[in-house]
């Protein structure tokens, strides 16, 4: 049972390895009954710079999503941990695009919502998927 979400903007440094290698994007953990949110950046209302928003907001529909499928915490890292050579030959691919992975599609519903809200935000251009 989940009783608390805890959504936080942090340095990259202070990102849990090996999301703290990444320049951007976010993570979640699970802790008993509190999900807790990680995004790289300063402030969720900086408007110049909004994906700290958006990265959290991408991460907490994935890790809701994961639940939801049976995918566990431990699954997502693992095989991130298993594809961060991707970011040497494709550096804006992420893991969770990769066909075997295990959150696929939970990762891609999770961007859809990122590049709507994106959108809403009148934010132009910002996202892609192949």
């Amino acid at each position: 049972m989940i009783r608390r979400i805890i959504i936080e903007a942090v340095a990259q440094e202070d990102m849990r390895p090996p999301y703290n290698q990444d320049k951007e994007g976010g993570d979640w953990i699970i802790d008993g009954d509190t999900i807790t949110v990680r995004s790289i950046g300063e402030d969720f209302e900086n408007w110049q710079q909004p994906e700290t928003f958006l990265y959290a907001l991408h991460e907490l529909i994935e890790c809701m999503l994961c639940r939801k499928a049976g995918i566990s915490q431990e699954q997502v890292d693992r095989f991130d941990v298993a594809h961060e050579y991707m970011q040497d030959h494709l550096p804006d691919a992420q893991p969770g695009d990769h066909p075997a992975s295990p959150y696929r599609l939970q990762h891609r519903r999770a961007c859809l919502i990122e590049f709507l809200v994106a959108d809403m935000l009148g934010i132009v251009g910002y996202g892609r998927m192949e």
